[in-house]
Formats: C-alpha cells, structure tokens, sequence
C-alpha cells in the first residue's frame, strides 16, 4: 500500500483554537448524553450473602501486561494546545498516584512536527512512574509510514498504542476529503512490527461484533467499543461551524448515530463466550462511552469488559468556570468510581475484577 502524504497541518492558531473547543464543548450539556442511558436496561443480580468482607474487595487487575490498582482508566481527551498541557500535566499525575493506565490525546501534532518537543513528551519525562498508553487517527495511520506511527509510542515510553477511528467527527469538521480507505491494511502493517499492544478504539459511536472479530483477526490486541452515550464528537465539531453550514444543519439528523456501549457489548456476548483461557489472555474488550458511575463499570465489566474508560466525568470534575483545579479533584473522581464500582462488586459477592468473566451477574434484554 503506497502511503500519501498528509497536507501541512492547518494552521496552529486555528489548530489550538479548535483543540480548546474541544475542551469547552465536551462540557456542554448539548453535547452530552443525546441518547438515553442504556445502562438502565442492565440489572445486576444483588447477592443478599456476599460471603466476603468489604475489605476484601480487590480492584487490582493487568491490562497490557501493566499491573494497575483499578480496570478504570483515564480515556485520551486532548493534546496539542496550552491548555491540554496543564489538563494532561494533572491528569498523568493522578494516574501516577492511584496507578491507573493513562490514555493520552492524540498526538498527530508530534506526527507532522517531529522535531518539535511535545507536551505529551514533556509529561512523559516528568511522570515516569505513570503508564501512559499512545494515541493516534485511522487517517494518521493510512497517511504515514508504520515506522512514523510507532515512534509516537516509542517517544514516549508508552505500553500500548491507541489507533482512534472517528470517522462522523472528521467529516463535520467541514475537510474537503476525509481519508479512512485502506484502514484494515495500515492497522495490520502497524500491529505486525508494533513492539506495544495496538488497541483500535471509536470516540462514541460504537464498534460492532463483526467489526471487533475483524480487527482481531489482524492481530489486534484491544478493541475499546467507544459507544454513543457519552460526548458527542460529531456534535462538538458540528457546533464549532457557522449555522449555516452542512454540518450544522445535519448534526440534528445525527444525535442518536451509532450503538451505545451496551449494545456493543451485548453484540459481543457470543463471541467472548467462545474464548479460552488462552484467547482470553491476547484478546480483550475494553469499554468507554457513558460511563458516569462506578455501578455503570460494574454493568460493563459483567458484560464482558475488561476495563472501563473515563473522560468527561473526569475533565468536568476538574474544570470550574474555565478554571482548572487541582490534581486533588481528578483522584476525589477517580476515588468515586473506584469505591462506587467497589461497593457493586461487594454487593454481588465479588472479590475481584476476575471473577465477573467467570459466572453471570446480570439480567436484561
């Protein structure tokens, strides 16, 4: 596959610009929750004699080789602009603290400056105890050399690579072309030279069944579902242009696109069923997208999750009027979906993360 080259990055003013309106609209209401929360259609089965203290509840699990306190971790949210520097900066340090896999943002501005310093390299540099897992676009990875890709990883230290597919959020960013052929072909190149896990991961509109299988036959090692209801990235671009645009007049059509979380999960039911211990240890799911309690990752992880992303809950719990806060405030957050996440686990007489694959805890259609 011959490789284009990727036009000269847009402008940094207006690259910065539209990274901060990221960070701005991914706290807005109208861009949150536009489909209802299918978690609802989950009932977990309490377990009135649990048969276990409450001290005895273990968190801790492994995920890409790494041995974490938690299944949550931090999903990629933004990088490339002052801002995203000083949130990523807190961020990096409170996973360092509570030993949770760090999900950088994307990191196409290291891509196309390779000389330049970036701010993800910088906090890599001064959070080395912190687990940080890289991140790049479908287009990024069609556009360059395998060998380009990987150095984004190997930059910074990083044990896994994220292969992000976005492909309703590229096109309401109003581009004359958005580039995702050839995409099986280009993961497949990364993954067999790549030293790191690759994890193929959507940004909220969901990965089905037939797609997961696919990119694990390629030697995929994670497929994160990224489901709808949660942030809405199609929104977001989509109120960053002019009301008269195309995007902005088809966003509304496109508020309920894709399958939740849920549905992925529940699509994904049979296949995960017929893994064997060995399958099970290369092959896993991860799941983000609406995830807004500690109870909503104990539904996940029933369903066959092996770890549970969070972002926005995050990122609201750490801005306050445009004001950031204090590295206290994300591990008071991720404090909250550990206990809570603890709590559901202890009420249905779980001891650790392992045990959800091992029997069934839930109910619903």
């Amino acid at each position: 596959m011959k490789h284009y080259k990727q036009p000269a990055m847009e402008d940094l003013k207006l690259f910065e610009q539209r990274k901060k309106d990221h960070i701005r609209l991914a706290l807005d209401s109208k861009t949150q929750n536009l489909t209802p929360h299918d978690f609802s259609r989950i009932k977990l089965v309490p377990n009135a004699l649990p048969e276990l203290n409450f001290s005895e509840v273990n968190l801790e699990t492994k995920l890409l080789d790494q041995k974490l306190s938690s299944p949550h971790f931090i999903s990629s949210m933004t990088a490339g602009h002052k801002q995203g520097f000083e949130i990523n900066s807190l961020l990096a340090e409170a996973a360092g603290i509570k030993n949770w896999l760090f999900c950088v943002g994307s990191q196409k501005r290291s891509l196309i400056n390779p000389k330049e310093v970036s701010d993800i390299q910088q906090i890599a540099k001064q959070y080395k105890k912190t687990k940080l897992v890289s991140n790049i676009g479908l287009e990024e990875v069609i556009g360059f050399k395998p060998s380009d890709i990987l150095r984004l990883a190997d930059s910074i230290n990083a044990v896994g690579l994220i292969i992000h597919a976005n492909a309703l959020q590229e096109v309401f960013q109003n581009k004359k072309d958005v580039v995702m052929k050839n995409g099986f072909k280009a993961i497949s190149d990364i993954v067999k030279i790549s030293d790191v896990p690759v994890i193929v991961k959507e940004v909220g509109f969901g990965i089905s069944s037939e797609m997961a299988q696919k990119l694990f036959d390629i030697g995929v090692s994670v497929v994160d579902v990224a489901g709808s209801g949660g942030t809405h990235w199609g929104m977001i671009e989509a109120l960053r242009q002019d009301s008269g645009t195309l995007s902005a007049r088809a966003v509304k059509h496109f508020a309920d696109w894709g399958l939740s979380t849920v549905d992925c999960l529940l699509d994904l039911q049979s296949f995960l069923n017929s893994l064997d211990d060995q399958e099970r240890a290369i092959t896993s799911v991860w799941a983000s997208g609406g995830i807004r309690s500690g109870v909503y990752s104990a539904k996940a992880l029933s369903l066959g999750a092996s770890a549970v992303g969070l972002a926005q809950p995050l990122l609201k719990n750490l801005i306050n009027k445009n004001k950031l806060g204090s590295v206290d405030k994300v591990i008071q957050a991720m404090e909250q979906f550990d206990f809570e996440l603890k709590t559901a686990m202890f009420c249905l007489g779980i001891g650790n993360v392992s045990e959800f694959c091992e029997r069934k805890v839930w109910y619903g259609q």
